[in-house]
């Protein structure tokens, strides 16, 4: 095995970090998704 290896909780703590930051990056992207849907609706209404 590695040099570093971790213990039950340490993997534990490891997983949630993980599951926190990959939702992070799904919600930054829908949340690109929703504006640029609102700035097309706006480009539309002008002309």
């Amino acid at each position: 095995m590695g040099k570093y290896q971790l213990d039950y909780k340490g993997m534990k703590q490891v997983e949630r970090f993980h599951e926190k930051h990959s939702s992070e990056n799904k919600n930054k992207a829908d949340k690109a998704r929703a504006l640029k849907a609102q700035f097309a609706q706006k480009l539309t209404k002008k002309n």
